[in-house]
């Protein structure tokens, strides 16, 4: 029980926190208003990411009043079909409603006020409707650790390709952890079925405390299972299509080293066993000029220097998740994971658990190809790869 506690402690002891002078949050003493249908502000105050506040078109304005002035605003939104959502924050100044901020480029914002506000608004602005799952308002102070505040990577270190949000714990344990959090590196996570509003949500919670802080990539496929690689294919509109797809990300992230799912899709899921076949073929398509021109003219062409498959038995990597991190107060990587599959809420209630080890060994690789070398039994993904800096 005592190690229980110190692993969800640990969630809020991530790498550059400082707890001296802490914003608190004022959300519970704020007043609403709202020219929406709706006013059930409850919906985006209650700590659930399945349930949002349905804001309204363009135009339409939320009104927060409170008696302590706000110096931070964490806004999280639900978006389940991914369509382009957009907002103006505003606060009350002597000559009117003035832009402090604007979000939508991510699903959840942090908005730090040059000056603290007891009147402020969120103005929609795009034609998508805006749908606010959590409204998070803070007094003076630093930002809490929790609080997420994201940033987009123009070039990355390591990449992992998963399915599926929750995939990104379940079968590669203490890779999150042990890479962005205790070594800094600049990891970025991309997503293939997003799998909805709630769960995109989840991910963000989850890989947040894991050290991670570049924003992933939701690459847009639905949710089904093809039941065969060829069927996968045909579910997700094309194999051209999904190569395409993920030759650009590859391309727009530019990492070292890609790390995805196994050939046999772990427990035999088609969507795995898919994401597998397509890195394969991307990581030599993004090389080449001739492939996707389109996205070779925007982005350039990239060279991978490494991929790793989950549960590939030729030339084998074994990672070490029970080595304890000094970023996470001397947890391990698989605690660390452990305790970030609990935001995967929605997959707990579905008995979906996170295992040390188990039948798919979460902390075996293998080398699936290489212009760098073979590994020499380090355990270590970025082997043989000269790095600058972190995020």
């Amino acid at each position: 029980m005592k190690r229980l506690l110190l692993i969800f402690l640990a969630l809020f002891c991530l790498p550059g926190a400082g707890f001296a002078a802490e914003a608190p949050e004022l959300t519970g003493s704020c007043r609403f208003s709202s020219d929406a249908r709706s006013t059930e502000f409850s919906l985006m105050t209650d700590g659930s990411l399945g349930t949002y506040f349905p804001f309204g078109d363009k135009g339409r304005s939320l009104e927060i009043h409170c008696d302590s002035p706000v110096w931070g605003v964490s806004v999280s939104l639900f978006n389940r079909y991914g369509q382009p959502m957009s907002y103006d924050l505003e606060v009350q100044t002597d000559s009117g409603w003035q832009k402090a901020a604007e979000g939508g480029e991510y699903l959840v914002h942090w908005h730090a006020l040059s000056e603290g506000a007891t009147a402020l608004r969120l103005v929609c602005t795009s034609k998508e409707r805006l749908r606010i799952a959590e409204l998070r308002l803070f007094g003076p102070g630093d930002r809490p650790a929790e609080v997420q505040d994201w940033q987009t990577l123009d070039k990355c270190d390591l990449m992992l390709l998963s399915t599926h949000p929750d995939d990104e714990l379940l079968w590669f344990g203490g890779l999150l952890p042990t890479y962005a959090g205790e070594r800094g590196l600049r990891v970025q996570v991309a997503v293939m079925v997003p799998c909805g509003g709630e769960r995109q949500l989840e991910l963000l919670g989850a890989v947040w405390h894991c050290g991670v802080r570049a924003y992933p990539a939701f690459l847009g496929f639905v949710d089904n299972n093809g039941g065969s690689v060829k069927g996968q294919y045909s579910r997700w509109r094309g194999k051209e299509r999904v190569q395409r797809v993920v030759t650009r990300v590859i391309r727009q992230y530019r990492p070292e080293v890609l790390v995805t799912h196994g050939e046999q899709g772990e427990y035999g899921h088609a969507a795995h066993k898919t994401t597998a076949d397509v890195a394969k073929t991307a990581v030599e398509l993004a090389a080449s000029a001739k492939k996707f021109p389109q996205s070779a003219k925007e982005q350039g062409t990239w060279q991978v220097k490494k991929l790793y498959l989950h549960e590939y038995e030729k030339r084998p990597l074994i990672c070490d998740w029970d080595q304890p991190l000094s970023a996470f107060g001397g947890l391990t990587g698989y605690e660390v994971a452990e305790a970030a599959f609990r935001f995967h809420a929605s997959q707990v209630r579905r008995d979906w658990h996170f295992e040390r080890h188990g039948e798919h060994d979460n902390a075996r690789f293998g080398l699936y190809s290489t212009t760098v070398g073979n590994d020499t039994g380090l355990g270590d993904f970025m082997e043989h790869i000269p790095l600058d800096s972190g995020i």
